[in-house]
């Protein structure tokens, strides 16, 4: 009777083990396939009206996603407005520094080292794409190593600016 009882309780912890795991599974597929998501009845964008779209709606809900996770470490693609220009940071290595204002009203900082890649002749108001590294933090976050990758196991980054990209 205690070998029934025994091999009972195995099975019961492993399936609600199993469960978990799918459980979790699924929670990761959601959460990294919103991004692309398309409701019922929603147009896919041509290419001629993709660079079009509002960045405010599709370009930063990778970022904002990243953002709520607590994020550290990981490549980040985002599309969203300059809201204000930091100074120049030439101490140590140089780096151009401004925030990214979000649809959520929240920011991140963007630091575009500029011995690696050349200064983006940006300012507040302007839209830009940013690929790097983000980092969370309690003030939204940081995007680093928008630049071309001077090591093999690091991926690359940019700024793209009005058609041209800056790597």
């Amino acid at each position: 009777m205690k070998e029934i009882s025994s091999s009972s309780a195995f099975l019961m912890k492993l399936r609600a083990s199993l469960l978990g795991l799918i459980a979790l599974i699924a929670c990761c597929i959601v959460i990294s396939g919103c991004a692309n998501a398309q409701t019922p009845g929603q147009e896919v964008p041509s290419n001629d009206q993709a660079g079009k779209q509002s960045p405010s709606k599709s370009g930063d809900l990778e970022a904002i996603r990243a953002q709520q996770l607590q994020l550290v470490k990981v490549p980040l693609t985002v599309t969203a407005p300059v809201k204000k220009m930091l100074r120049y940071d030439d101490r140590g290595l140089p780096h151009e520094k401004f925030l990214l204002e979000l649809s959520n009203g929240s920011t991140i900082l963007v630091a575009h080292n500029t011995r690696m890649a050349p200064y983006v002749p940006i300012q507040a108001g302007d839209v830009v794409t940013v690929k790097g590294e983000f980092i969370w933090n309690e003030k939204g976050g940081l995007i680093h190593w928008t630049h071309h990758s001077d090591n093999p196991i690091h991926a690359g980054g940019y700024i793209e600016f009005k058609g041209k990209r800056y790597e």
